[in-house]
């Protein structure tokens, strides 16, 4: 068996731009809600649209936040962000196209949701890819996240930086202490086919349901079971509704920091230092807050009443070596380059 650890200020410009500015700001979709730029006593600001689908205080919140912040220090005030959190400007999918046109300036994007622009990111869906968090960092900030970035970039999207929400959870209104125990199993699945194979493997039945209805789907019953970061689980109050809480760290869940290529190229190299060095920063904080953050809520779900499981790795790890086996072609470019 091979080894699977590894953020405008007013302008006192004409009134057709301060027109446009004011849509940009609106977030509607198909407008543009790119930067602005303005002539001021201190010279050039730029000012940059950043927009993510979750809370303000999720861990994207505060890698978002720590970027922000970087760069108004490293620029000197002179290039700023305005932030719109909770899929203001449009779905994840959307944002990720307003990345690609230039109409978004930065986003930080799970790599499942980045598949239908870069197939390859699919290698990150793999089951017990990385070990733990270190594991999975120097892996994607080595060679496989150069050769990866190259991709990205080819599909006019800068990966500024990787980012995480940890290990994908289980969670289930029936106890699950085994393999066995999956058999039947109704699970709730994104909408991503190595996630399905990876359940099928395991005996479950899983289904796709939009992440907004899931919380009344197990409160009905429609499904048994779901899978999710720590931080999602608790943040959703998913304890309300599911009595297990089953560590299976199935799938090691990696993000980008998206950065439009269209709107990197036009800065000077000055800017582009500085949105690198933010970009850097903001990776740090939001590493080190995922892990603790996932961890808060691991208890928080068994304080709130949540038994919690911990399943035999070993036996999770055979049970889905043919998930394994049948990607490994697909994604050997990416698997061979972190040596796994």
């Amino acid at each position: 068996m091979k080894k699977r650890w590894k953020k405008i200020t007013a302008m006192a410009l004409v009134a057709a731009m301060a027109v446009a500015m004011t849509a940009c700001a609106g977030g509607s979709q198909g407008e543009e809600a790119s930067s602005d730029v303005q002539e001021n006593a201190g010279g050039e600001t730029i000012n940059l649209t950043v927009a993510y689908a979750d809370p303000e205080d999720s861990v994207f919140g505060k890698g978002v936040a720590a970027f922000a912040e970087k760069l108004e220090e490293v620029s000197g005030g002179t290039m700023t962000c305005t932030i719109y959190p909770n899929g203001t400007l449009g779905s994840i999918s959307e944002v990720a196209a307003m990345i690609q046109q230039g109409t978004c300036d930065v986003s930080p994007i799970v790599t499942s949701s980045l598949v239908d622009f870069v197939p390859e990111l699919g290698a990150f869906d793999l089951p017990f890819l990385f070990e733990d968090y270190a594991d999975a960092r120097e892996n994607i900030e080595g060679e496989a996240g150069d050769y990866l970035e190259e991709q990205m970039a080819a599909s006019n999207m800068r990966v500024g930086s990787w980012m995480t929400m940890g290990f994908r959870e289980t969670t289930s209104n029936r106890p699950v202490e085994s393999v066995a125990d999956f058999n039947g199993l109704k699970i709730r699945i994104q909408s991503n086919e190595v996630h399905q194979a990876i359940f099928e493997s395991l005996g479950a039945s899983p289904t796709v349901i939009n992440f907004s209805e899931l919380y009344t789907a197990m409160e009905q019953g429609t499904v048994d079971a779901q899978e999710n970061p720590y931080v999602n689980i608790y943040s959703n109050a998913y304890y309300e509704v599911q009595d297990y809480l089953i560590e299976t760290n199935h799938v090691f869940q990696l993000a980008a920091l998206l950065i439009s290529e269209s709107r990197y190229s036009s800065l000077t190299d000055e800017q582009k230092a500085w949105v690198d060095e933010a970009a850097a920063y903001a990776a740090d904080v939001e590493w080190g807050a995922t892990e603790t953050d996932n961890e808060t809520a691991k208890e928080g779900c068994v304080e709130a009443g949540m038994t919690l499981i911990e399943l035999d790795y070993n036996e999770l790890l055979e049970a889905t070596q043919s998930v394994y086996d049948a990607y490994e072609e697909q994604y050997g470019t990416v698997l061979e380059k972190m040596g796994k």
